[in-house]
């Protein structure tokens, strides 16, 4: 999970050089993802195409969807400096104060660590305050209710933060629901799109001597006039 998220600031810090790392990292997830589906739209366009396999009779779907059908073109949601806005719910007689989770909450998860204690350490971070009956209450103590309806509470405030996609089998009919990972979608074609770039200033260096500085200077339907060229 901590590589992803490395990924996650490392490309929207990339894209946004005005926001501080520090800045990015305090964004609720759904909210950073959001952002990264919107900088896929700008960057490829607004389809995705992506492929899932049925559990179960194993064959292989290939999708095509929209990121709009995701809230990637909405206006932001939250504002950086509204990232710790504190939020609060009552269930079974506890009133809790607490935040959405955001990446450095993510990174400070121990990869290797049993997913219960994972759990269990976020839950600590994003209450600010547990109480019933006007006593305290460590977010470790808190009955499995009230954590079962904080999730549901966190799932609807930051709905960016855990989508799903819901798929059926046309070969055996089967449907489910399957989480999509922005992530790591938008990291291959981010790396797709330079490693093509690269073979393409390779060509033209080759063909006419360019430095590379020229070669990427060059808009990008200029550059692909003369790779067209070369093909004649």
């Amino acid at each position: 999970m901590s590589g992803q998220d490395e990924r996650a600031l490392a490309l929207l810090t990339a894209a946004h050089a005005d926001l501080p790392r520090a800045a990015v990292a305090e964004l609720p997830i759904g909210e950073r993802d959001r952002r990264l589906l919107t900088l896929h739209q700008d960057l490829f366009g607004p389809r995705l195409t992506a492929l899932a396999t049925c559990p179960e009779c194993s064959a292989s779907l290939e999708l095509e969807f929209d990121a709009e059908a995701f809230g990637a073109a909405l206006e932001d949601e939250f504002a950086t400096e509204q990232a710790d806005a504190p939020l609060s719910f009552s269930h079974d007689g506890y009133d809790i104060v607490f935040r959405l989770p955001n990446s450095r909450d993510v990174l400070a998860l121990r990869q290797g660590r049993p997913d219960e204690e994972n759990k269990l350490r976020l839950l600590e971070r994003v209450v600010l305050r547990a109480s019933r009956d006007e006593q305290e209450v460590p977010a470790a103590n808190l009955p499995a209710a009230v954590i079962d309806a904080l999730e549901g509470r966190l799932s609807l405030v930051d709905p960016h933060a855990d989508i799903r996609l819901d798929l059926d089998c046309s070969a055996c009919r089967a449907r489910w629901q399957a989480p999509f990972g922005i992530v790591c979608f938008l990291w291959s074609a981010v790396d797709a799109w330079a490693l093509r770039l690269l073979r393409d200033v390779h060509r033209l260096a080759r063909a006419y001597g360019w430095r590379e500085a020229d070669i990427l200077a060059l808009s990008s339907p200029r550059r692909q006039c003369y790779l067209d060229l070369l093909d004649e």
